[in-house]
C-alpha cells in the first residue's frame, strides 16, 4: 500500500493546486454508437488527451497503482454487455518508479468500446465514468462523469467503413460527429459495412492466407552508449498491416507467446531500467480465442532496457523473442539474437530477415537440414500434383439420398402423430363431398398437399437463409449452440412424454381457418396452412431435429449462403406428409383400411421423445468436447443411450407410463417386436465397451461413429491428441511406426495458439468420414511448432543460421527447409519412406475437398505399394 500513502498527499497538492490556479480539463471524452446489426451496438468512448498527460489502462495489476479508468453502467434492464469493455490507444507499457510496478497507460488518444444487445433499441443505457491522469508531476483525481446512451440515434452499419481495428487508429467522422459528454450540441459520426474489428472476425477464404515464408515484422535494434559502463538497448519493430505482436506484461501459459528481451544471466551486468515497451497503435481487451484478457500491438512497437556492465571483459547476449499473428494465423515464435562487447563497443543483432543465400538454397533442393536434428530426404516428385485425371472422388451425392429418405420417414412419422392423423380422413371427405366431380375432388386434394410442401419448403428456405450455410455449419462445433440444442431436445422430448403441448398462438390458426373460408385456390393453400400451425405441436420438434442434423453437415448451397440439404430434407417431409392426402383423395376406398385413431398414436410420441433425449446426448456431448469440460465422456454417454433403449424398452412393455398413456391391457405384436428391437439395440450399443487391444481403448460401434464422443474422450482410457486421435508428437517415431504398421502418413503442421488449426480440427476432422480416415487410414504426426519444452541439444539451423532452443524451434524449422512454409496448419501426405503423396495444404475449411484430399493419398499409396510388390 505504500504507493497509495503516497499518492494521497500528491493528489491533495495537485487538488489545492487546481482550486488555487485553474481548473484543469486535460481529457476530453466523447463517445458514438453504431449499430453492428438488428440487436447489437457497439458504444465508442474516445478519449482526446492533452500533450504531456496520461491516463490508465482499466486493468491495473494491483491496488497498490494508480486507479484504473472505469465504465459503470447502471440498472442493466433490457440490454446485456457483451464482454468487458474493449480498449486501445496510443499507449506505454512498463516499469513505472512511482507506482513501483508494470502500467499501460494512455497518451494523446485512448479508444474504451462496449458492445451492447438489446431487442428494444428505446431502451434506457446509463451509467458513469471515471478516470485518474497525471503527468510528469501531478495527478488529478477521478471525477465520475454521467454518460446517457441513446440507441435509436446510433449510426447505421450501412453508411460507413467501422471495425475496432480502424476506429483505434482513427476517428470515424459520421454525419452528426463526435457526441460530447453532457452536451447537445454536438454533430456525430457517419458509417459502412461492419466488421468484428478483429477479434472474433472469421478468415473468409483460405486464398486470402499469405504463401509461403512469411516476415510480417521487420526488426532494428540501436545501441546507445550512456557512459560509465551503461548502455541502452533499443529494439524496433514495423509490423505489416493486420498482423501483430503480443505485450511483454501478458502470461506465455496462458495465451500467446508475449514479446519480451532476454539476457543470458550472469554478474557481469545488471539491469539498471526495466523493460519499456511503446506503440503508436496498442489495444487492450478480452480475446475470444485464449479466452483471456490481451494487449497486442499493431503498426509498430519499440522496447527500451538500459544495463550496466560490471566486467567489460565479458560478452553480454541475449535474444528478443516474440510471435506475431492476424486474424487467421500465427506464426512460430522467433528468436533473434544479439550480442554486444562492451570494451570494444561492438553491438550484433540478428533482424530476422531471411538470407538470399539460404533461401536460393531451399528454392533449389539442396538445403535439406544436412547435420542438424531435421535432416530428412522427402522425394518431391508429387508434391504439386492432386489426382485430377486418374479418378477424383467427387461429392458423394447419394449423402442428399440419405437426407431425402430421413426426410420423408420423418414425414411418415409425423402422419401417425395425434395431431396429424386424424386430419387426413376428414380433410379427404371434405375435398371428396365439397367438389361437384371426382376429378375436382382429386384436382383439389392434389393443390392440397402441393401447398403443404410448398410451406414447408419455404419454412426451410426461409430458416437456413437467415442464418446462412457459414452461420449453421459453425453450430456443429460451438459449444454454446450445442447447449442451446440439447436445452431445446430436452424441452421436445418432455412435450412428446405429454407433459405440455408446444403449441403456436391461437390468434395464428384463428385467421388461417377464416381465410381457408374463401375457397379457390387461396382457400385451399390456407386449409393447408391451417393444418401446419394445428398440427405444430407434434411436427415442430421433428423439423427442428430435422433442420439441424442437415444444416450442420456442410455442401452444396444456393447463392453462396442457404445450404441445399434442409431444402431437400424438408422437401421429403412434406412430401411424405402430403402423400396421402393426395392418394386417399383418388383412391377413397383406401380410407377404409386405415386404422383407427386411438391411443396408439401417443405411444408414437412418446417413442419420439425417447429419441429426442438421445439426440440432446449428442449435442451436449459436442459442447462437452469443444469446452474440454470432461463431463460427457465417452463411458458416459454410451451408458445413457443405452438406458434410452432400455426405457423405450420398457415403455413399449407397458411398465413405463406417461401422463396421456392409455391403460396397456395387452402386449400387442407390435409392442413386442418394438421391445425387443430396443433390448437388442441396447445390447450392440453395450458392445462399446469392447477394448481394443491395438489402441488401448474402448471400440466404437458402427452405429454409434460420428455421434458418440471418439473413444479417446475417456475417463478410462484418455488420450491427448487432437479430438482424441491416435497422434505421434515426434517426426521420426511417427515415421517408424508408419512403416511397422504399413499405412501413409498425415503429417500435421500445428501449434497450440493456432486459431485455424482449432478451427480445422473442430470443424473440418470431426466430420465422420475424415476422422475415420485420420484415425483408422493414416498415421498421424502433429508437430507443434510453439511447443516450448527445451532441446536436449541446442543447434544452429542451416538455413536460417538461428539457435533452435526448443521443440518448437525445431519443428518450425522443420517446416521451413522441407516445405518452404512457416505457417500454421499445414498438411502433407507421404508414405513411410518420405514420398509425398500429393500436393500439400493449408488452412481449408471445405469439408469434402479435404477428404478428397485426403483420398487422393490413400488411392496414391495404394498404387505405390501395388507398384512395389509388382517389381
Amino acid at each position: 500500500m505504500r504507493s497509495i500513502y503516497l499518492l494521497i498527499p500528491f493528489l491533495v497538492l495537485s487538488f489545492i493546486q487546481k482550486i488555487n490556479a485553474q481548473i484543469l480539463q486535460p481529457v476530453e471524452m466523447t463517445h458514438q454508437v453504431f449499430q453492428i446489426d438488428d440487436n447489437t451496438w457497439d458504444v465508442v468512448f474516445t478519449a482526446n488527451i492533452d500533450p504531456g498527460w496520461y491516463m490508465y489502462s482499466q486493468d491495473i495489476e494491483s491496488d497498490d497503482g494508480p486507479l484504473p479508468t472505469e465504465f459503470i453502467f447502471e440498472n442493466i434492464e433490457g440490454y446485456e454487455l457483451v464482454d468487458a469493455t474493449y480498449e486501445c490507444g496510443e499507449g506505454e507499457v512498463g516499469f513505472d518508479q512511482f507506482f513501483d510496478m508494470n502500467l499501460l497507460k494512455y497518451s494523446n488518444r485512448a479508444v474504451f468500446i462496449q458492445r451492447i444487445t438489446t431487442s428494444d433499441p428505446t431502451v434506457s443505457i446509463t451509467g458513469y465514468h471515471q478516470f485518474m491522469v497525471c503527468d510528469d508531476s501531478r495527478c488529478l483525481p477521478p471525477m465520475p462523469e454521467d454518460f446517457d446512451i441513446d440507441l435509436t440515434k446510433s449510426t447505421p452499419a450501412s453508411n460507413v467503413d467501422y471495425n475496432r481495428n480502424r476506429i483505434c487508429e482513427e476517428p470515424i467522422k459520421t454525419s452528426m460527429g463526435s457526441i460530447r459528454q453532457n452536451e447537445n450540441e454536438s454533430e456525430s459520426p457517419s458509417f459502412g459495412s461492419i466488421d468484428l474489428g478483429g477479434m472474433d472476425q472469421e478468415d473468409e477464404t483460405a486464398s486470402n492466407r499469405p504463401e509461403g515464408l512469411i516476415e510480417p515484422v521487420s526488426w532494428t535494434a540501436t545501441l546507445i552508449d550512456d557512459g560509465d559502463m551503461v548502455f541502452t538497448f533499443i529494439f524496433e519493430a514495423e509490423i505489416e498491416e493486420n498482423w501483430s505482436i503480443y505485450s511483454f506484461l501478458l502470461d506465455p501459459n496462458d495465451g500467446p507467446l508475449p514479446t519480451d528481451v532476454y539476457f543470458f544471466e550472469g554478474d557481469h551486468f545488471e539491469v539498471v531500467s526495466g523493460l519499456r515497451e511503446t506503440g503508436s497503435n496498442i489495444f487492450s481487451g478480452y480475446d475470444s480465442f485464449f479466452e483471456i484478457e490481451t494487449t497486442k500491438l499493431n503498426d509498430d512497437a519499440r522496447y527500451e532496457i538500459v544495463i550496466r556492465v560490471n566486467n567489460p571483459s565479458v560478452e553480454v547476449s541475449g535474444f528478443v523473442e516474440y510471435m506475431a499473428c492476424d486474424d487467421s494465423q500465427c506464426l512460430p515464435p522467433i528468436a533473434l539474437d544479439f550480442n554486444l562487447n562492451p570494451e570494444t563497443g561492438a553491438f550484433f543483432f540478428d533482424d530476422g530477415k531471411m538470407d538470399e543465400e539460404a533461401l536460393s538454397r531451399l528454392d533449389g533442393g539442396e538445403n535439406r537440414g544436412q547435420g542438424t536434428p531435421v535432416f530428412f530426404e522427402f522425394n518431391y516428385d508429387n508434391a504439386n500434383t492432386d489426382c485430377i485425371g486418374t479418378e477424383i472422388v467427387k461429392e458423394d451425392t447419394s449423402n442428399f439420398w440419405w437426407v431425402f429418405i430421413a426426410g420423408f420417414i420423418g414425414g411418415l412419422i409425423a402422419l401417425l402423430t395425434p395431431c396429424v392423423f386424424p386430419m387426413i380422413p376428414l380433410t379427404v371427405s371434405f375435398f371428396t363431398k365439397s367438389s361437384t366431380t371426382k376429378a375436382k375432388g382429386i384436382k383439389n386434394a392434389i393443390i392440397y398437399g402441393i401447398s403443404i410442401i410448398i410451406i414447408y419448403v419455404l419454412l426451410g428456405l426461409a430458416i437456413t437463409g437467415i442464418f446462412g450455410a457459414d452461420a449453421l455449419n459453425l453450430l456443429s462445433t460451438n459449444a454454446w449452440f450445442n447447449i442451446f440444442f440439447a436445452v431445446l431436445f430436452v424441452v421436445f422430448a418432455i412435450s412428446f412424454f405429454g407433459y405440455f403441448e408446444i403449441t403456436l398462438p391461437s390468434s395464428w390458426v384463428n385467421k388461417t381457418d377464416q381465410a381457408s373460408d374463401k375457397g379457390g385456390l387461396i382457400g385451399i393453400f390456407f386449409m393447408a396452412f391451417t393444418l401446419s400451425l394445428v398440427s405444430f405441436s407434434c411436427t415442430g420438434p421433428i423439423i427442428g431435429t430435422l433442420l439441424v442434423e442437415t444444416a450442420v453437415g456442410g455442401g452444396p448451397t444456393i447463392l453462396g449462403r442457404i445450404p441445399v440439404g434442409p431444402l431437400i430434407g424438408m422437401f421429403a417431409f412434406s412430401l411424405a406428409l402430403a402423400l396421402p392426402f393426395a392418394l386417399f383423395a383418388a383412391f377413397p376406398g383406401w380410407l377404409n383400411s386405415m386404422p383407427k385413431s386411438g391411443g396408439w398414436m401417443n405411444s408414437v410420441k412418446v417413442s419420439l421423445g425417447f429419441v429426442e433425449i438421445a439426440l440432446a446426448l449428442k449435442f451436449l456431448s459436442i459442447a462437452d468436447l469443444t469446452m474440454g469440460w470432461k463431463i460427457l465422456p465417452y463411458e458416459v454417454f454410451v451408458i445413457l443411450w443405452i438406458a434410452c433403449a432400455l426405457g423405450l424398452a420398457l415403455y413399449a412393455l407397458g411398465y413405463i407410463k406417461f401422463p396421456h398413456d392409455s391403460p396397456v391391457k395387452k402386449i400387442t405384436k407390435t409392442r413386442w417386436v418394438l421391445s425387443t428391437a430396443m433390448f437388442a439395440l441396447a445390447f450392440y450399443f453395450a458392445l462399446g465397451f469392447r477394448v481394443s487391444e491395438q489402441s488401448d481403448g474402448f471400440v466404437t460401434p458402427n452405429l454409434l461413429s460420428g455421434l458418440a464422443p471418439p473413444a479417446g474422450h475417456s475417463y478410462i482410457f484418455p488420450n491427448p491428441c487432437p479430438l482424441n486421435l491416435n497422434c505421434h508428437k515426434d517426426f521420426q517415431k511417427g515415421m517408424e511406426y508408419a512403416r511397422k504398421n504399413g499405412k501413409p502418413v498425415l503429417l500435421d503442421f500445428t501449434g497450440h495458439g493456432c486459431v485455424n488449426c482449432r478451427r480445422m480440427e473442430d470443424q473440418v476432422w470431426k466430420d465422420d468420414r475424415i476422422y475415420n480416415m485420420i484415425n483408422d487410414d493414416y498415421v498421424l504426426i502433429s508437430l507443434y511448432v510453439d511447443d516450448r519444452q527445451a532441446l536436449e541439444e541446442p543447434y544452429i539451423s542451416s538455413f536460417s543460421n538461428r539457435l533452435m532452443r526448443n521443440v518448437g524451434n525445431k519443428w518450425a524449422d522443420f517446416q521451413a527447409i522441407h516445405f518452404n512454409r512457416n505457417a500454421q496448419p499445414y498438411y502433407v501426405l507421404l508414405d513411410y519412406d518420405g514420398n509425398i503423396l500429393n500436393q500439400p495444404v493449408g488452412y481449408l475449411p471445405d469439408r469434402v475437398a479435404y477428404r478428397e484430399f485426403l483420398e487422393c493419398g490413400l488411392e496414391r499409396f495404394s498404387e505405390g505399394r501395388r507398384l512395389g510388390s509388382a517389381e
